[in-house]
């Protein structure tokens, strides 16, 4: 596997990126086999540092893992823990679903747009906008980005595995048992909560 290393407005020795590229390879190999690529980003905190792997696992799947410290090193060593407690959580779903991930990737993606906005906090932040300025959207908040969102079609147990390794607090997907429109999400309590409009109900004509 492919792994870059990189620094968020710094340098970084030679040793530390030999250690990121191989500590992070282990630790995928022991668990995935054939991952895609990975990249792995040091930045310097005002308490010490924070590193940021992420690992492209296969191509619409992605590990994701944080980890702090006053030491750069010793910071990388917590994200690795993390991603490996991640990847060690779901071992066995890994290896079970490893052929009905490859499938997952063959079936239709359903391209839909999406429109991120800045949150009153932030526009509140940044001054952004002048007092009385009106802003043409339902939202009422300007526009950070317009985006494409990927829905795919995939088990319910396959989307809380995708929540899970990737760190994300959301993710719409179609349920693979009736393609009804279905969502996970990370509540605040950690646990993962799922929508399903349709219940159990079976697609009809």
């Amino acid at each position: 596997m492919q792994i870059s290393v990189s620094g968020k407005n710094m340098d970084m020795g030679n040793a530390f990126q030999e250690h990121a590229q191989t500590s992070l390879n282990a630790v995928v190999e022991k668990y995935f086999h054939n991952a895609v690529s990975g990249h792995v980003t040091l930045e310097k905190a005002d308490s010490g540092f924070t590193v940021k792997t992420r690992v492209a696992l296969s191509r619409r799947m992605e590990l994701e893992a944080t980890g702090r410290a006053v030491d750069a090193h010793a910071a990388l060593d917590a994200a690795i823990e993390h991603a490996e407690k991640r990847l060690r959580r779901h071992k066995r779903r890994l290896k079970n679903h490893r052929s009905a991930i490859t499938s997952a990737e063959e079936n239709e993606v359903m391209p839909a747009p999406m429109t991120v906005y800045a949150s009153a906090e932030q526009v509140m932040a940044s001054e952004a906008l002048d007092d009385g300025q009106d802003i043409d959207n339902e939202a009422g908040l300007p526009v950070v980005a317009d985006l494409s969102y990927d829905i795919e079609v995939l088990t319910v147990e396959q989307a809380v595995m995708r929540i899970e390794l990737s760190g994300e607090n959301m993710l719409m997907f179609r349920n693979a048992s009736h393609f009804g429109l279905n969502v996970v999400n990370r509540r605040s309590d950690g646990s993962i909560g799922w929508i399903d409009p349709r219940g159990t109900r079976q697609l009809t004509a």
